[in-house]
């Protein structure tokens, strides 16, 4: 798999927002985090693309998303890696809030209960679909 990972530019904003409205993920903060960004790319063609926001208090992983035909090739492990090596300079653990539980558990996250998505999340603290949302919170700590 040749695949190179580089911080992301804005010429990569609609590939971006293009992989993650595949799977329903935000799209409407792209540009104004895109230096937060970093993407994956295979011959000229972004791939691959996450996210580590540090801007609201905790620092979160966000909008992880390969595209479809790039799944189950390690190509998110090497994003998340990447972004881990990052926020090792910056804090102690990487939060995140996913429906992609398992994944996160492999890559060696643990699950925390729903209560804390409101203490650690002002959107959660404020968001009228609290009672059914379907993201788990959870947490990486760094080592």
């Amino acid at each position: 798999m040749n695949v190179s990972i580089r911080n992301a530019i804005i010429s990569d904003i609609p590939s971006i927002k293009s992989i993650l409205s595949q799977y329903i993920l935000e799209t409407e903060l792209v540009e104004d985090n895109i230096d937060q960004f970093i993407v994956a790319k295979n011959r000229g063609r972004i791939v691959g693309c996450a996210c580590l926001d540090t801007g609201a208090g905790v620092v979160e992983l966000r909008s992880i998303a390969v595209l479809p035909g790039w799944k189950n090739k390690g190509l998110g492990r090497r994003l998340l890696e990447t972004l881990e090596q990052r926020a090792k300079g910056m804090t102690g653990r990487i939060y995140v809030r996913t429906t992609a539980r398992g994944f996160f558990e492999k890559m060696g996250f643990r699950a925390l209960d729903n209560s804390q998505k409101p203490v650690l999340w002002q959107d959660c603290a404020e968001c009228d679909r609290f009672d059914v949302c379907m993201q788990v919170p959870m947490v990486l700590e760094l080592r």
